[in-house]
């Protein structure tokens, strides 16, 4: 219960932020290579509302951007974007870490997601 009401809070709390929604294309690594792409809607923030949103100043870089992916109402994946994107999801497949420190490639749109 306590997990489903800090995610409500978050999810709420990210519409009252300045936030882009866009599709993306991710994978995960596996010991052996990478997952199939997964087509996903992404939120779109800036490290320093991500740190308001979840009540931080410390816990995700101000100067940097994150694509958050809301799978369901129990897990939610982070990604900080690579520097060179410039505050958008790069063109072409990059390689991002999600919260727990995971591998995953990120990439826009649904085309080519496989």
């Amino acid at each position: 219960m306590k997990k489903r009401l800090i995610l409500f809070f978050i999810i709420f709390s990210i519409v009252l932020h300045a936030t882009v929604k866009e599709k993306a294309c991710v994978k995960y690594k596996k010991s052996y290579g990478w997952s199939h792409g997964y087509p996903v809607i992404v939120t779109i923030i800036s490290g320093s509302n991500l740190n308001s949103v979840i009540g931080s100043f410390t816990k995700y870089d101000s100067f940097s951007t994150y694509a958050i992916v809301f799978w369901d109402e129990h897990k939610t994946s982070i990604f900080k974007l690579p520097p060179m994107s410039m505050g958008a999801l790069p063109m072409f497949e990059q390689e991002v870490e999600d919260q727990e420190r995971r591998k995953w490639k990120i990439k826009k749109g649904h085309d080519f997601c496989y």
